[in-house]
């Protein structure tokens, strides 16, 4: 394998950008990246909340030098992709899930060019796992397995009781303020991103090469999520957390929880893990949420699991072809 460059999120290359349109008429950022030679299969990665395409160079790599070929998409309101306010760019704001659904599906069946031969692997994030694993009901059997880091089954609320959290979203639809940023939230700001007391990862270089990112690309930074964006994901986990909801998911699932979880809901988690009828749990003790951007030994001992996980789901290798003995007679020629 090659070495890694000293920037842990540097454009991979041979990285190829594209964009097209989702059905709302909303300009959507991709890229690939394409194994060397024959692929083994094909890769499509789905950051989290918040986070772009770039932020996942590096798994991205890790998945070419193993022989796949890599498709990533910005999800509608962040990253590269358009954004839902126009006069906002940074609210974290949202028109509901069914969208982002779609759009994935546009995204897997007019965009991605799969590799002739082997599985297609999802390999999603947080909230980009949570849209994963309701386009894995609502779409069976386009992807063959999927590998969830952290998904958003539920999200914390911290020091807010969650009722409330949901009332309050409640009354900002009623009063047609989704729009404005919850309580405290505001746009981006280096205050609120140092890596000192971050619940994200424990890895200081790898934290602050995402900052890097934000700071050579500037229209990437996203804020606070609004009431809009809030109300919407209680609806989708209302779907989502339904039991026989996931117990119709049948696609092998290959789901990781961090034992330091502090942004999505850990008890969702491990009840999901157990609903699910094709999935092996993976925790990770010491990681926080961001396993892929974690300290070395965290992030290798996830990438273990993956390239186990992956290994099981391709087909077993094909008997090569007998070659023909020169010295056995021929049949005669017609």
């Amino acid at each position: 394998m090659t070495e890694k460059p000293v920037h842990p999120f540097s454009e991979p290359d041979g990285f190829k950008w594209g964009s097209f349109t989702n059905a709302k008429g909303a300009d959507i950022r991709y890229g690939s990246l394409k194994a060397d030679g024959e692929s083994k299969g094909t890769v499509v990665m789905l950051p989290g909340f918040r986070e772009s395409i770039e932020k996942y160079f590096e798994a991205a790599r890790d998945m070419k030098e193993r022989g796949f070929d890599v498709w990533l998409m910005d999800w509608r309101g962040q990253g590269g992709s358009e954004r839902y306010l126009q006069g906002s760019p940074q609210k974290m704001h949202h028109e509901g899930y069914d969208e982002q659904i779609e759009t994935l599906h546009q995204f897997t069946q007019n965009v991605v060019d799969k590799a002739p031969s082997g599985p297609m692997f999802m390999m999603a994030h947080s909230m980009g796992a949570h849209i994963g694993l309701r386009y894995l009901k609502e779409h069976e059997g386009v992807f063959d397995s999927a590998m969830l880091s952290a998904p958003m089954l539920d999200i914390n609320t911290g020091t807010l009781p969650k009722p409330l959290a949901r009332q309050m979203a409640k009354f900002a639809k009623a009063g047609n303020y989704l729009d404005k940023y919850i309580p405290g939230g505001s746009d981006w700001s280096e205050e609120k991103n140092a890596f000192k007391d971050n619940n994200k990862t424990g890895d200081e270089a790898r934290f602050n090469a995402a900052l890097d990112i934000l700071k050579a690309k500037p229209d990437l930074k996203t804020g606070d999520p609004t009431y809009g964006w809030v109300y919407h994901t209680f609806q989708s986990i209302d779907i989502l957390g339904q039991e026989d909801y996931l117990k119709g998911i049948k696609t092998p699932v290959l789901m990781q929880i961090s034992g330091h979880e502090n942004v999505v809901d850990r008890p969702a988690q491990e009840r999901a893990a157990g609903l699910l009828p094709n999935c092996r749990r993976v925790d990770i003790a010491d990681a926080q949420h961001e396993v892929w951007h974690e300290k070395d030994a965290l992030r290798n001992a996830w990438l273990a699991e993956v390239d186990t996980f992956m290994a099981s789901r391709l087909p077993p290798p094909g008997l090569a072809p007998k070659k023909p003995d020169p010295s056995a007679p021929r049949p005669p020629k017609a």
